[in-house]
């Protein structure tokens, strides 16, 4: 059964259409006159399909999957994307810039050309796929394609590239493109970017439905008549969602610091006369104290009180005070976490009374494990840099939680200089997308 036919058929109507209302305000952004094709916006695409499917929007920048849709035990991780035309064509769909110049010295070798881009393309996937719980043959790419007129709604399988089976190469100026007896890529020198071969005729690809839609003459007096009508009645919204940011480094060095933070695990033996390295897994991530000065309320109310308190005791061996709640996942785990150390600076997982499903209390690495080790990949003692974290494109975490609820934070990765932006009220940056 396609991903689309396991969704009620209500929640495919609503998804519909909003397409379809997207597409009728088609002049509010042509420039020039031509074949009536409605305009559909990629962010506005991702929005929709959340809201309707009930799903989770996932894309954090240049990640492979945008959505991740939940049935059951069944995780799916679902790649969005829309083009005119409903003809055969090859579609972006991953940006390497940082892996260029590795890239470039495979251009005179096509085999290990191929090899290379699809090895680093996998390796991109795989690193979502621990990131969201994803399992390889479960996911999808879900693609609108739009002609005069209407929206075609299209579902295909979403591999790994086959690394055994690479063939077809042909090497350009330009481009490289190659198979894998599957699908069809295509990567372009000058921008450094994968393209695939969408063809609705082709391995596991699917034609799901296909509806006009009617564009407006004049969007610009109909959305003034529906706003004039709106602010004439009483509005009430509310956030119910808390957000905040925090960096993967030293706020204050701009750097990862070698025994600290991320490195953790390549501090000294937690016994004085041990030789016994620390778990690779285990790491902390620092809060910089502008962090509770500038959100006292975040993690709990008057977190500065339990600051000056723990500081009080200093020294004593009274028991000092730390801030616990659950840390939920994105691949759906939900772990024990705390806040402790001077001045509340470090965010870590542990417990003392919590035990995974290995029957093992839950510890300093459990967040590692996820954050560190399965999915930005590191597999040696090799400290971890800001230009490391820059390579996995990233050197942020973004947590959040329901208004007045302290009891759990989610947590994903944010794109690069997201905790600066958030620290001066600033937009937060996106990394370059797909």
């Amino acid at each position: 059964m396609s991903v689309w036919g396991q969704y009620s058929k209500e929640q495919k109507e609503e998804y519909i259409k909003f397409l379809q209302v997207y597409g009728a305000l088609t002049n509010l952004f042509r420039q020039k006159k031509g074949d009536l094709i409605p305009y559909l916006d990629s962010k506005y695409q991702e929005t929709i399909f959340a809201k309707s499917f009930d799903a989770k929007n996932v894309d954090i920048g240049n990640t492979p999957h945008d959505i991740l849709s939940v049935f059951g035990n069944k995780r799916v991780g679902i790649g969005l994307k829309t083009w005119m035309g409903s003809k055969p064509s090859f579609q972006k769909v991953m940006q390497l810039k940082r892996y260029q110049n590795e890239i470039n010295n495979y251009k005179n070798n096509l085999d290990d050309l191929a090899y290379k881009i699809s090895d680093i393309r996998n390796e991109r996937v795989l690193s979502d796929y621990e990131r969201l719980g994803l399992k390889e043959n479960n996911n999808i790419y879900h693609y609108v394609t739009r002609d005069k007129g209407s929206f075609t709604i299209n579902e295909c399988a979403y591999p790994l590239i086959d690394l055994k089976g690479l063939c077809d190469f042909n090497k350009t100026k330009t481009a490289f493109t190659w198979s894998d007896g599957n699908k069809d890529y295509k990567y372009t020198f000058g921008d450094s970017q994968i393209w695939q071969k969408f063809d609705s005729n082709k391995y596991k690809s699917i034609l799901l439905t296909s509806f006009d839609v009617k564009i407006i003459d004049d969007p610009f007096s109909f959305l003034l008549e529906a706003y004039l009508k709106l602010i004439n009645k009483p509005q009430v919204v509310e956030e119910n969602i808390v957000e905040a940011y925090l960096p993967l480094y030293s706020f204050k060095s701009k750097e990862v610091g070698e025994k600290s933070g991320l490195n953790a695990w390549n501090a000294s033996p937690k016994s004085k006369f041990s030789s016994i390295p620390r778990p690779l897994n285990e790491v902390y991530i620092p809060i910089p104290k502008e962090f509770h000065k500038k959100n006292p309320e975040f993690f709990t109310k008057d977190i500065i009180s339990i600051i000056k308190k723990r500081n009080q005791l200093k020294g004593t061996n009274g028991s000092k005070p730390e801030v616990r709640f659950h840390l939920l996942l994105p691949n759906g785990k939900k772990i024990p976490a705390l806040l402790t150390g001077d001045n509340m600076k470090n965010f870590q997982s542990g417990s003392n009374t919590e035990y995974d499903e290995n029957g093992k209390r839950f510890g300093q690495n459990a967040l590692g494990q996820w954050l560190l080790v399965d999915v930005l990949g590191l597999k040696e003692r090799k400290k971890v840099t800001l230009e490391w974290l820059h390579r996995k494109e990233t050197d942020s975490v973004r947590l959040w939680r329901k208004k007045e609820d302290y009891s759990t934070f989610n947590i994903d990765f944010a794109p690069i200089g997201a905790f600066e932006s958030f620290m001066n009220d600033e937009l937060i940056p996106e990394n370059v997308d797909d």
